[in-house]
């Protein structure tokens, strides 16, 4: 029924079935970071456009059966966010009788959590909230 699912566990199964989601939802997978774990099924991530934020998210769990035999990725692998960001890649567009939902897989990369945590200190700085450390 969602429009949008968010999962950010580290769970070694999949969290529901993958003919759960309607056709049209996205869903954005933050939580797994290993081979073993996996909280997207294969059934759903065969539904889906995939997007992800580094190459290495290819080894994660979820996306295990994304890869071909001889090491390719399948045709539903969209590429990296930033090729999306930059108009290289379509994310979205694809959608048929067989990819009918969206999938934007993250296993997170140091220059987000840089942007991130600058983007909070600026922001409590123009608030005048939080403690000032010395360090």
């Amino acid at each position: 029924i969602a429009d949008v699912i968010a999962t950010a566990t580290n769970t070694c199964e999949p969290l529901f079935s993958g003919d759960w989601p309607k056709p049209g939802c996205h869903i954005n997978g933050v939580g797994s970071y290993t081979p073993l774990m996996k909280e997207i099924d294969d059934v759903l991530v065969s539904r889906c456009e995939v997007l992800v934020d580094t190459k290495e998210a290819l080894d994660v769990g979820d996306l295990s059966t994304l890869r071909n035999d001889d090491g390719t990725t399948k045709q539903n692998f969209i590429g990296l966010i930033g090729d999306a960001l930059t108009s290289t890649v379509e994310f979205g567009k694809h959608r048929n009788n067989n990819i009918d939902c969206t999938f934007f897989k993250s296993v997170g990369t140091a220059i987000q959590d840089v942007v991130t945590a600058q983007f909070v200190y600026d922001r409590a700085t123009k608030e005048g909230i939080g403690t000032t450390i010395d360090m």
